[in-house]
């Protein structure tokens, strides 16, 4: 009798953290990952987001090493890779979040992020933080892009107490 699909254990990857970024550096992982929708190939290396790779070390999927072959545990990669830019963990929560979910998220030089999975349709994801600015002119000029690109737009908004509520974003009248 096999055991049930949930119960299966799963590979656990070593990746490596070096000059601030999380890589694997076997092509033998590579695959099994990029199917999963995760990092960018880079030469024989897979580079993993710092969101990505903050996701797959809290969910048990990888272990991280330093330079000195020491374990590095998930407080100190977040302090590591979001050293002076706020807003990493924020966008880790979102990014979190949509992969819980069962999408697919890749970040996006425009938007946040793009995701991808349950339908055909591929959205945008525009990260809003309560009590932060979300001008209407940045918010239209966004609108105007993913319309162009044909695709929706989502407004994740993220209050206080970290929880995230989306927004679709269909049109803009003012």
């Amino acid at each position: 009798m096999s055991e049930p699909e949930s119960e299966k254990p799963f590979q656990v990857y070593e990746a490596f953290l070096s000059a601030g970024q999380v890589t694997f550096p076997r092509a033998s992982e590579l695959m099994e990952m990029r199917e999963r929708g995760f990092g960018e190939l880079r030469g024989r290396r897979l580079v993993l987001t710092p969101h990505e790779a903050f996701y797959l070390l809290e969910k048990g999927r990888i272990t991280v090493e330093g330079k000195n072959k020491e374990k590095i545990t998930f407080e100190e990669l977040v302090r590591s890779l979001s050293s002076g830019q706020a807003e990493v963990w924020v966008k880790y929560l979102v990014y979190r979040d949509l992969r819980d979910r069962g999408y697919i998220v890749r970040e996006c030089p425009v938007f946040d992020f793009e995701i991808h999975g349950k339908g055909p349709m591929r959205r945008y994801v525009y990260i809003v933080y309560e009590g932060g600015e979300a001008d209407l002119k940045t918010l239209r000029k966004l609108l105007k892009r993913a319309t162009l690109d044909k695709k929706d737009l989502i407004l994740a908004v993220v209050d206080r107490r970290t929880d995230i509520v989306y927004y679709s974003l269909d049109f803009l009248k003012v």
